[in-house]
């Protein structure tokens, strides 16, 4: 086994708690959004458009980071997981209620 193949090994093995830490945050994640959207919709307080609005996106978003995480759990590629990442930040950057009083 030449030393790049023993560093694929490696990493390739890394990948599998790292994905299964992904899988579980967008899983959770998305649950948690949906809960809010409904949430928001059956209150329908002040602004409540912008939850409803970032709980659909944070939802979609947290659907393709799961399919994406199941993925990464198979694979070396390193570059998706720090898109998921990114996304999975973007969603906690937007939420409505760092921005609205």
């Amino acid at each position: 086994m030449t030393p790049a193949q023993r560093r694929a090994a490696r990493i390739s093995f890394a990948m599998l708690p790292v994905g299964l830490a992904l899988v579980l945050a967008a899983a959770l994640g998305s649950i948690a959004a949906l809960a809010l959207g409904l949430a928001e919709l059956i209150r329908q307080g002040d602004d409540w458009g912008w939850y409803a609005g970032w709980a659909l996106a944070a939802a979609a978003i947290g659907a393709r980071n799961f399919i994406r995480s199941l993925q990464t759990m198979s694979a070396l590629d390193i570059r998706g997981t720090l898109v998921t990442i990114g996304l999975s930040a973007a969603i906690v950057v937007a939420y409505p209620g760092w921005w609205l009083g």
